[in-house]
């Protein structure tokens, strides 16, 4: 059943689709020690992964609101949802350092769309200052994320290693990606 606006469940959607990206970028952060050892690269090699990500986050952005336009959001939406888990999977199988560092931007890629057509469908659904407690709403929830996803991943990394945190990133995406298909309309 689509959620309706104005109702929590589609702002605690809306929050899910816009943390997936920051719950991405800090998550893994504590394995960096750990992916460098493991796949034998530098640290500035390891940190690349995080800049390659920020690369995409930002080239991903720029791309999914002009598509959304003409397509629509909901087959966007899914679609970014797709590749953010397609990437997800190839950054825990990844074997080098430079195959995590592609499948972190491709990741980034996917993870944008989620951020940007949140807002834009607060955009679609609210007006004025409803859509200025919508947002409010979304930042408040989403700003959990940040604080607690290092605190996951470190435990993560400490009971299963530095894969664990894409697994359980590709899972979170799987969750809010069928919540999606399931209660997300086309706004």
């Amino acid at each position: 059943m689509p959620l309706r606006p104005d109702t929590l469940g589609m702002t605690v959607m809306l929050a899910l689709l816009a943390a997936l990206g920051p719950l991405s970028t800090d998550m893994y952060l504590p394995s960096l020690p750990a992916i460098a050892r493991e796949l034998g690269a530098s640290t500035a090699e390891t940190q690349l992964t995080l800049s390659a990500f920020l690369f995409g986050f930002a080239v991903g952005q720029l791309v999914y609101g002009p598509v959304s336009d003409k397509v629509g959001r909901r087959p966007v939406l899914l679609a970014g949802l797709a590749i953010f888990l397609a990437a997800s999977a190839a950054c825990a199988a990844a074997t080098s350092i430079e195959l995590l560092t592609g499948a972190r931007f491709v990741q980034a890629l996917g993870a944008a769309g989620p951020i940007v057509l949140a807002r834009a469908m607060v955009r679609d659904l609210y007006d004025g200052p409803r859509a200025g407690r919508e947002l409010s709403r979304m930042g408040a929830i989403m700003g959990l994320v940040p604080a607690f996803a290092p605190i996951i991943g470190g435990v993560l990394q400490g009971l299963f290693g530095w894969r664990a945190t894409f697994v359980v990133t590709a899972l979170c995406g799987i969750g809010i990606g069928a919540a999606a298909l399931v209660a997300v309309p086309e706004t």
